[in-house]
């Protein structure tokens, strides 16, 4: 068992539990709602710096890095009861479900009854919520930063200082194109020891403070096994498990007791592939703000994808853990880096297609400030989320620039042409998954020397409910669509090492939801099918027979089998585009003549 991380904490000269930084107040966080008297969300001060890959961090070291590890270690060992503490942010996900800084809901019930976090998942605001948020996160990680820089001895406080003001959540990119002997989760958040030097000059060894959160004390009046339902039914057990929440004083990935990264890691190799795919394939077509963005289906269908389901898979990998459940994935540190990277795609797509955002649409999912019915738009307010001490909310208007929040990220940071942001997004997710991207550009160009002007494109496409697997709560539990190209293993701990398998598409549910929505997700199946070209399967002109007879899909989650009958309404199809293939590197393959459909996918 880790060994707990006050003991590292102590060797700081401040420590936050009697912290004269952070001070806590005499109620919980509800209380702080006199006018005037709102918590302020500014974002990180000082300037517009870059978040950065997380690996590049890492490899990058020095002050930067050792600075980031010592400030998410007192980060995280701040008293849960302080409204900036990592409890008490993480918590306005999802559990403990009360109200954070003032801003109570429209259920008349309250929080702790809905079990209602603030997130708006499938719904128009599902973008732009986060940004704020992660800000709010970034705001404090830079000010903890700041008072440990204060620490370091005169010879390196301006360094160190300079690495406060600079410091910003990392993102992970889960798309990253990796040699297969590296693994997709970076060892910065699977290793459980890090190795740090304090202020006062001492190197040690310490909990990595990336790899999981401690909660202090574990309190199941606010964290328990609300926040991850079970189901159980003919297909088995999905949606989480309980006692991963009532029992465990530490989050937990992929595991029910302690993380077990290996299997985290070869299910996200597993994907790896497709979700590159599916990334390029929503930066690189056009689709207006609401259909990129958000799994509602505000604006139309969103047939090249959307980054909200996109990110799905990632939670939904991490089952049984906390990352998996709504109600309990804030508080893993990897869903800071994970959403971070999610807000970098979002902030490409504004950047790639500016002239689109946030439409008007009625909600169809409620969150714990947000009925079903309510009209939103650009200026609705992005609550719990005050932009001043007057109580202003920040709404999707004022989040739509990330400077005005502090930060930017590499692509964008010397505000490029639309060529140049183009050619960078094709080298980074265009290519093969395990190979570098700097050393795919000639093989772009030999591919592009012989591919023809058109081609067709096939696609799956998934309409899934997504609350339609009942938890047996009243609620929605998670599960995934896994697709297939050929014989499917008889054992569903084999099916994403298959061979045959292509891709999935996820649903995360929710605790005490249930709501009549379907989303729309494809998989792009240019890879299976070239795959089964070139070992004499089928060939170009019986392409689409072949994709008829042999694509299956099946139900699950985890190392469990979910049956079919148990999710009314879900429908995969398969459908195909006509491709106009770009000729350069600086513009991308276009979408043309609509979309042909080929009927339902039954096996």
């Amino acid at each position: 068992m880790r060994s707990y991380k006050i003991a590292a904490v102590s060797l700081l000269t401040v420590s936050t539990y009697g912290s004269p930084l952070f001070t806590t107040e005499g109620g919980l966080v509800e209380k702080r709602q006199s006018p005037g008297s709102y918590y302020a969300i500014t974002g990180a001060s000082g300037g517009v710096y870059p978040r950065v890959e997380v690996r590049d961090l890492e490899k990058a070291g020095g002050e930067p890095w050792n600075l980031f590890l010592l400030a998410m270690t007192e980060f995280q060992a701040m008293d849960q009861h302080v409204i900036d503490s990592w409890y008490q942010i993480a918590g306005i996900h999802g559990m403990p479900y009360y109200a954070w800084d003032g801003v109570e809901g429209s259920n008349l019930d309250g929080k702790s009854a809905a079990f209602l976090g603030y997130c708006p998942h499938n719904h128009l605001l599902f973008g732009t919520w986060h940004r704020p948020y992660l800000a709010l996160f970034e705001q404090n990680l830079q000010k903890v930063a700041h008072s440990i820089a204060a620490q370091f001895p005169t010879a390196l406080q301006t360094k160190y200082q300079d690495a406060a003001t600079k410091i910003r959540i990392p993102y992970w990119d889960w798309a990253k194109a990796l040699p297969t002997d590296q693994p997709v989760v970076p060892t910065s958040m699977t290793t459980e020891k890090v190795s740090v030097t304090f202020p006062n000059g001492t190197a040690a060894q310490i909990d990595n403070p990336l790899y999981d959160y401690n909660f202090h004390p574990l309190d199941n009046k606010e964290i328990n096994g609300t926040g991850c339902p079970l189901f159980t039914g003919p297909g088995g057990a999905t949606g989480g498990l309980p006692a991963v929440c009532q029992d465990n004083d530490r989050t937990i990935r992929a595991g029910q007791t302690a993380s077990d990264h290996p299997a985290l890691n070869s299910k996200l190799r597993s994907i790896l592939s497709s979700q590159r795919t599916l990334l390029y394939n929503i930066l690189s077509q056009y689709q207006t703000f609401a259909q990129a963005s958000s799994a509602q289906a505000c604006d139309g269908t969103a047939k090249a994808g959307t980054l909200e389901n996109l990110h799905n898979a990632i939670h939904n990998a991490n089952f049984p853990g906390h990352m998996s459940p709504s109600g309990a994935t804030a508080f893993d540190p990897m869903f800071w880096m994970h959403h971070a990277n999610v807000d970098r795609q979002l902030a490409l797509h504004q950047a790639i297609f500016p002239g689109t955002y946030i439409v008007s649409c009625a909600a169809n999912t409620p969150t714990y400030t947000i009925s079903i019915g309510d009209q939103l738009d650009a200026s609705s307010p992005l609550t719990p989320f005050h932009k001043n001490a007057a109580g202003d909310f920040w709404t999707s208007n004022s989040a739509r620039n990330i400077q005005d929040l502090g930060y930017t990220y590499p692509e964008l940071a010397d505000s490029p042409t639309n060529a140049t942001l183009v050619a960078s997004i094709k080298a980074q997710y265009s290519g093969p998954s395990d190979v570098l991207v700097t050393s795919t550009k000639a093989k772009r160009v030999s591919e592009r020397d012989t591919t023809p002007a058109t081609k067709e494109l096939y696609l799956a496409e998934i309409n899934l409910p997504s609350y339609g697997l009942d938890n047996g709560a009243g609620g929605g539990a998670p599960y995934n669509v896994l697709l297939f190209l050929g014989d499917i293993p008889s054992d569903v701990r084999d099916w994403q090492n298959a061979e045959s398998f292509v891709g999935l598409a996820s649903t995360l549910g929710a605790p005490m939801l249930q709501v009549d929505q379907t989303t729309t997700h494809t998989i792009d199946l240019s890879l299976a099918l070239k795959k089964a070209i070139e070992s004499g399967a089928t060939t170009e002109d019986e392409a689409l027979g072949y994709l008829k007879q042999h694509l299956h899909y099946r139900l699950g989650l985890g190392d469990f089998e979910i049956e079919r009958d148990q999710v009314k309404g879900l429908e995969v199809s398969l459908i195909s585009t006509v491709v106009e293939v770009a000729q350069s590197d600086d513009a991308f393959d276009r979408w043309v003549g609509g979309f042909k459909e080929h009927g339902l996918i039954e096996g």
